[in-house]
């Protein structure tokens, strides 16, 4: 073997080396990453960047090689629901309506294509969440709200019935359904019919965690 061979073998071994090496070091940095960003959404941030890794040496292999595109997805879905701060009830906010609209899509998409039944079950109970707290802005149309927050948290139980927070959720959307109904002269006479477990006390009213 001559010289110049030896030493292109040498450069492709020292190449494949420092990549793996470079792979290596963003696996990582991305499992610190998801979980640092964990952490800090918990803590009660919502910045842009908890899930993102910056500059990361391989472009997005190490992420593609982890499977992190659901995982990523479904938090970060979960931080536009934080923005549409759920437990806040304003008299009237576009804004706000707006932002849960956002939240709304991307939890849509989760249950749409998501691969896990309950992260799917979860992220429908979430949409549920978002139709109480717009019925709650919106009197007026609390009745079309509610009607759907009551179809996403059906859909939530069918996923996964275990999901305690949809089955409470559904039962708190079944009441308060003629109520609003009343208040905007509909009829107040809706099917209550739930297909569920008592549920009561399961959850938190209308929190959806």
């Amino acid at each position: 073997m001559s010289v110049r061979v030896r030493l292109v073998l040498a450069a492709l071994a020292l190449l494949v080396g420092t990549l793996c090496a470079l792979f290596a070091t963003d696996v990582l940095r991305w499992q610190h990453r998801m979980a640092w960003g964990d952490a800090r959404f918990e803590a009660g941030s919502t910045e842009s960047g908890l899930w993102s890794l910056p500059q990361p040496f391989l472009l997005d292999s190490a992420k593609s090689v982890l499977a992190l595109g659901d995982d990523r997805a479904y938090r970060m879905a979960m931080r536009e629901f934080a923005l549409g701060r759920p437990r806040e009830e304003h008299f009237s906010d576009a804004e706000l309506i707006s932002q849960r609209g956002r939240a709304q899509e991307q939890l849509a998409a989760l249950v749409e294509s998501g691969q896990d039944a309950k992260r799917r079950a979860a992220a429908a109970n979430l949409i549920g969440v978002l139709g109480f707290a717009n019925s709650a802005i919106d009197p007026q149309q609390a009745p079309t709200y509610l009607a759907a927050a009551i179809t996403s948290f059906r859909q939530a139980i069918e996923l996964d019935p275990s999901n305690a927070d949809a089955s409470y959720n559904l039962e708190l959307a079944l009441v308060r359904l003629p109520d609003a109904k009343r208040s905007t002269g509909q009829n107040p006479s809706p099917n209550t019919q739930s297909g569920t477990g008592s549920g009561a006390g399961a959850g938190r009213s209308g929190s959806g965690y």
